[in-house]
């Protein structure tokens, strides 16, 4: 719907510590954070949480600041679009988008998988 004004963006709201989580055990929750932790901590970077305000303005920065035709069909994280990185480079404490999220294939058979099991055709 490109032509109609409208763009999609996938975006990452990052770390937040939610109500989400509350399903889960302390101990998962405290090894999330540990892992988290050890691979912010190989950046010189310490891991934090970010608030629920800090996790949202990715989705306001695509949806409301950034130019549609910037973020349209990209991957956003932190207010901007994610550099692509390959498997060797990626890091989860230090972001980046990895070549299958962006290959067209991938989407194709996503889009087509995700028809069939609503059972609808878009």
């Amino acid at each position: 719907h490109k032509w109609r004004g409208v763009r999609a963006a996938a975006v990452h709201p990052g770390g937040i510590q939610t109500e989400l989580s509350r399903y889960m055990t302390a101990e998962a929750l405290d090894e999330i954070r540990k892992r988290m932790e050890a691979r912010q901590g190989a950046n010189g970077q310490p891991f934090r949480f970010k608030t629920v305000p800090q996790g949202a303005a990715t989705s306001v920065w695509a949806a409301v600041v950034a130019d549609g035709d910037e973020v349209g069909g990209r991957y956003c994280e932190d207010c901007h679009v994610a550099t692509r990185v390959t498997d060797e480079e990626f890091d989860a404490a230090s972001g980046g988008v990895r070549p299958y999220a962006l290959d067209p294939d991938n989407a194709a058979a996503l889009w087509a998988k995700s028809e069939e099991m609503v059972g609808e055709t878009f």
